[in-house]
């Protein structure tokens, strides 16, 4: 990256936002149209499952990437490949795709809510990339890496989003049905 690539980065993260909203649009459109029941609850369900899924599917695009570039002797993967190897991403989108599983199959939501309250935290305050972005900045990263690094944080929000509002709903059913 040059010192002229803010616009660059702007656009990687409004496409990043783009594809979130289209998930996520599509996703209420078919619960709003279907014809099973749920309650309120079931959107941010179905919205936290899917953002899950689709978290899942960026860490596995990650993987990808990371081994077709293997064998490139820029700074960048020079560093990245010190930092260790593919295991991190690959065992991150397992879980995403258990959490979005569970989420879309109706399932118990403890797993789901709890996984994506962790990834807020730890992801928030403990990431293995903040101390290389708060040393390098984006100026060393390829706009790809950049871009997953977006799509990733969108799903990521999405579904500690959603989960969330899922969990406020049920509790305020259940403090509902109690009175």
């Amino acid at each position: 990256m040059t010192n002229n690539d803010g616009g660059i980065v702007v656009s990687l993260f409004l496409m990043a936002g783009a594809i979130a909203y289209a998930m996520l649009s599509a996703v209420a459109y078919y619960e709003k149209n279907s014809k099973k029941g749920g309650g309120p609850a079931r959107l941010p369900r179905l919205c936290s499952g899917w953002a899950n899924m689709g978290n899942g599917i960026v860490h596995v695009l990650l993987v990808a990437y990371m081994l077709s570039n293997s064998d490139n002797k820029s700074e960048y993967w020079v560093k990245e490949r010190k930092l260790g190897g593919v295991e991190g991403p690959v065992f991150l989108a397992l879980l995403n795709f258990a959490a979005g599983y569970f989420a879309l199959q109706g399932w118990r939501m403890t797993f789901s809510i709890g996984w994506n309250a962790f990834v807020a935290v730890t992801g928030t305050f403990l990431p293995v990339v903040w101390p290389r972005f708060l040393a390098e900045g984006l100026r060393m990263w390829p706009y790809t890496i950049v871009f997953i690094w977006f799509a990733i944080f969108a799903f990521e929000l999405t579904a500690f989003v959603a989960s969330m509002t899922h969990f406020a709903l049920g509790s305020a059913a259940t403090t509902k049905n109690k009175e």
